[in-house]
């Protein structure tokens, strides 16, 4: 039975992301957000700039999380870093309230997390214009000029995400 699940949950989220997520495309505000040591940074320091953005919301608390968080360093550490990245933004899970750095950086360390993470709670997430944060993780993918072009809640497979990414790469290049 959990076999069939997740073929449907895979299923959804494929037709998700291949279908009327890509509404979602607007730019994100430049919004200043803190890392696990403290250091404040600009959201478009990791945004745009020539290349394509995964960025995944996600808790260290949140089981789902736990599973994803693994499957998204082996994305990161297979891409080609001049032309795609990864950010992470990182909330309490499950108040969905601002990110504890201490736990956030123990999970990251323990769990070997190369990608930047910025520190955000839900009502930061509400300032990114994209809806109401649905649940943990969420992912969604950023063109190289800094648009959302699709966002998702739960777990994805990584092949979904890297086919959408394939997608709106011939897309942008046939225009």
């Amino acid at each position: 039975m959990k076999k069939l699940s997740s073929f449907y949950a895979a299923l959804l989220a494929f037709l998700l992301l291949t279908g009327s997520l890509s509404a979602w495309a607007s730019k994100l505000p430049d919004l200043k957000l803190k890392d696990v040591q403290g250091q404040e940074h600009s959201l478009y320091e990791y945004l745009g700039h020539d290349k394509w953005q995964v960025v995944v919301v996600w808790g260290p608390k949140c089981p789902a999380c736990i599973e994803e968080m693994p499957v998204i360093q082996m994305m990161y550490d297979d891409m080609d870093k001049k032309k795609f990245s990864v950010l992470g933004l990182v909330l309490d899970y499950p108040s969905f309230g601002y990110a504890r750095a201490g736990q956030v950086k123990d999970f990251i360390d323990n769990n070997m997390i190369e990608f930047p993470n910025l520190l955000i709670s839900a009502r930061i997430f509400d300032r990114l214009g994209l809806g109401r944060l649905e649940g943990t993780p969420t992912i969604m993918v950023v063109s190289p000029q800094g648009e959302v072009l699709a966002k998702q809640a739960g777990i994805i497979p990584r092949k979904i995400i890297e086919d959408f990414l394939q997608k709106q790469i011939k897309k942008a290049n046939d225009a």
